[in-house]
């Protein structure tokens, strides 16, 4: 874990854009979560994945934006599904192993993110299971009002 900590301080830089992503974690919480990740750079028009690429890592947007699309019926057309802004986390799917993209992300602009590897995510259930549980239980909030937006966009729709 020696190699993770090195990085603490570049990501500290950004700890209130952890604090305003998870306002119920203590500040603490915050630190402790930071020790698992490591800063990633997207410049402007870079594609983070592709649908059918490996899930591989989740990540909390602290400066940029990001764009979520999807194919539509007619083939190369995208969609836009979401804006993500500073503040918030994406690829929450890739807490749990063997899963695949199913959107096209890519960054609106030049866009950095602290990101929580498999495997960082494995060592932080493993070493500090309380605060793997606040994650989980953020993840599963956010995805519940995430589907939530969805439905009622649909509904809109129809």
């Amino acid at each position: 874990m020696a190699d993770v900590q090195e990085k603490i301080p570049e990501i500290q830089v950004s700890s209130r854009a952890f604090q305003e992503t998870f306002p119920d974690f203590a500040e603490n919480d915050v630190a402790s979560l930071c020790h698992y990740l490591e800063i990633r750079e997207f410049p402007e028009g870079a594609i983070v994945w592709k649908p059918g690429d490996p899930a591989r890592f989740m990540g909390f947007l602290l400066h940029g934006k990001l764009l979520v699309k999807r194919e539509g019926r007619f083939p190369g057309k995208l969609i836009l599904l979401a804006i993500l802004e500073k503040g918030t986390f994406f690829g929450e799917t890739a807490i749990s192993p063997l899963q695949c993209h199913t959107a096209t992300l890519t960054a609106a602009v030049h866009s950095q993110a602290g990101i929580l590897s498999q495997e960082n995510a494995r060592k932080l259930f493993e070493q500090e299971p309380a605060l793997g549980i606040k994650l989980l239980k953020r993840i599963v909030i956010v995805g519940s009002l995430r589907l939530q937006h969805s439905g009622l966009r649909l509904a809109e729709l129809l």
